[in-house]
Parts: structure tokens; C-alpha cells; sequence
């Protein structure tokens, strides 16, 4: 056959090589963009490429490929939910756990979690509304058993230190002999800190004894009673609200940690998105004329 004609026919080959190298492409392609994003497999195989079909000139052509004459798909950009992930990580982990130690939330929203954020805020808002409630509710008590001891046992104050209102609760009076009184208790102390010296027992008792409108004397032993019982609740009512410093520092705690929880996850999950749901079709030529394609896409 005249050598016009060979290469006629090598350059017929070649063309009809490429065509058919890149129809299969684009029916891949197709095929690619309509099947769902999840696979079975992507779990296991995360950031595996799926490497194509390889179609010659020639099939007994065994040259090696040449470099990769263009990429004719660049990596196609994510959704804008993705974008917003991606820009979660640049966030600063630091910052951010500064921001939920001044308050439980801050640093979740700081980062672009706003349920989280969320979630400690309102926890945040049940805490202290827990020590107003109970701070009030020991206010009120409080004023309670003051006012039953002015009305049933004579006090005519009320503007005293909490040991002096456990006193008031523990004798039915101030002054006096008998095992129920004040009077009788400091005595007997002063006898153990002076044995020998009646006046200076006598001074220090004076000193120590509540008189004028610092007296009291119980009418009955029921109301006296009552005093305690509602005295008691007062005492718990100021506790519990205690109680919620040590709660609204574990909230602190526990959001400065979720910060950094979520600072790992965003920036591993970064990490995966890069290359996520790429395609691309690499070509190149062998040196007898023939063509190879090479189609990747990476789940």
C-alpha cells in the first residue's frame, strides 16, 4: 500500500480513537452526576479515585502514557453549605474557648454553631433565673421569721447578724435562769473562763447578754417552733441559691470544651472536603499515534 495512504489511515485511527476516548468520557460523566453522593463504600475508601478505561489505537500498543496533556474538568465547587463549613475551621479554637468561659454560647457562636450556641444559652438563662428565684425566695423567708419573732417573741429589731437570729431560735429567752435561757449559757462560760473572779464573770456576761430591743422571750413553745421551721427553709432557699455558682461554672466548663470538640470535627471535616466530588479527565497521546484517557473521580 503507497505510504500516503498508511498514514492516511494511522491518522484515521487516531481521530476515531479520541472520539470514541471522549464520548465514553462524557457518558461517564453523566452517569457520575446522576448517581447519588453516598456509595456503600465511601466509608471505607474515603479519598479513593476511581481510575477509567484506557482506549488505544492500537491493542498491541504497550507505550507508556505521556504526561497528561490538559485537564479538561477542574474540580467543580462544593455547595454553599460546604463553603460554610470550610470556614468554620479558620476560626480561633482559643478565642473561642475565652469567649465561653465569659459566657457558656459565645464561643459555640463564635464558630458558627448556632444550635449549640443556643443550648448553652439557655442553660445559661435557667441557671441564674434558679439564683434569683432562690435568692428571693430566702429574702422572703427571711423577712418571715424576723417578723414572727417581733410579733411572738417581743424583738424589736431587725437589723442583726445571722447568729443572733440561731439564738433567738435556740432559747425561748434572753434573759433569765433555767436551761432555756441565754442568760443561764453565758454564765456558765464565764464561770469556765474566770473560775475565781465573780466580777469579771459578771462583766463578761454583761457585755454579751442582749438587752433592750435585743430581748426576747417566747410566748409559746409552738411558736418558737414555727420560728425554726420557717428559719430552716430561709437557710436552704439561700443554698440552693449557692448552688447555682457551681452549676454556671460547669456550664463554662462544659461549653470551653465543646468548643474545642467542635473545633477538631470542623477541621476534620475540612480536611475531607478537599477533593470532595471532584472529576477529572486527563488525556494523553502515545508515540504511535495512539490516545489514552484517564477518568478519575474521587468520592
Amino acid at each position: 500500500m503507497p505510504s500516503g495512504s498508511s498514514s492516511r489511515n494511522v491518522s484515521t485511527k487516531t481521530v476515531a480513537s479520541l472520539v470514541l476516548a471522549f464520548a465514553s468520557a462524557a457518558v461517564f460523566a453523566a452517569v457520575a452526576s446522576a448517581s447519588p453522593p453516598w456509595r456503600p463504600l465511601a466509608d471505607l475508601y474515603a479519598s479513593r479515585s476511581l481510575s477509567g478505561a484506557t482506549l488505544t489505537g492500537d491493542s498491541s500498543d504497550a507505550a507508556p502514557i505521556a504526561p497528561p496533556a490538559a485537564n479538561l474538568a477542574e474540580p467543580k465547587p462544593g455547595p454553599a453549605g460546604e463553603t460554610a463549613e470550610r470556614t468554620r475551621g479558620a476560626k480561633n479554637p482559643r478565642k473561642a474557648l475565652m469567649l465561653s468561659l465569659l459566657l457558656p454560647g459565645a464561643g459555640e457562636l463564635y464558630s458558627g454553631h448556632k444550635g449549640r450556641a443556643t443550648g448553652f444559652f439557655i442553660s445559661e438563662g435557667a441557671i441564674w433565673a434558679n439564683f434569683a428565684a432562690w435568692e428571693i425566695a430566702g429574702r422572703l423567708r427571711k423577712d418571715n421569721y424576723i417578723e414572727q419573732a417581733q410579733l411572738n417573741a417581743g424583738i424589736g429589731t431587725s437589723s442583726e447578724s445571722d447568729d443572733y437570729w440561731r439564738l433567738v431560735g435556740v432559747y425561748s429567752r434572753s434573759s433569765g435562769s433555767g436551761p432555756d435561757s441565754y442568760e443561764d449559757a453565758l454564765r456558765r462560760d464565764a464561770r469556765n473562763e474566770f473560775p475565781s473572779d465573780p466580777a469579771a464573770q459578771d462583766a463578761w456576761v454583761a457585755q454579751r447578754l442582749p438587752t433592750g430591743n435585743r430581748a426576747w422571750n417566747w410566748t409559746s413553745a409552738s411558736l418558737q417552733e414555727n420560728y425554726l421551721d420557717t428559719r430552716q427553709s430561709s437557710t436552704r432557699a439561700y443554698h440552693r441559691a449557692k448552688f447555682s455558682f457551681a452549676l454556671a461554672i460547669l456550664n463554662r466548663l462544659a461549653s470551653a470544651i465543646d468548643t474545642q470538640m467542635l473545633h477538631r470535627g470542623d477541621s476534620k471535616a475540612e480536611r475531607s472536603e478537599i477533593g470532595r466530588n471532584d472529576f477529572q479527565i486527563l488525556t494523553g497521546m502515545t508515540a504511535e499515534g495512539g490516545g489514552r484517557i484517564l477518568l478519575r473521580r474521587t468520592f
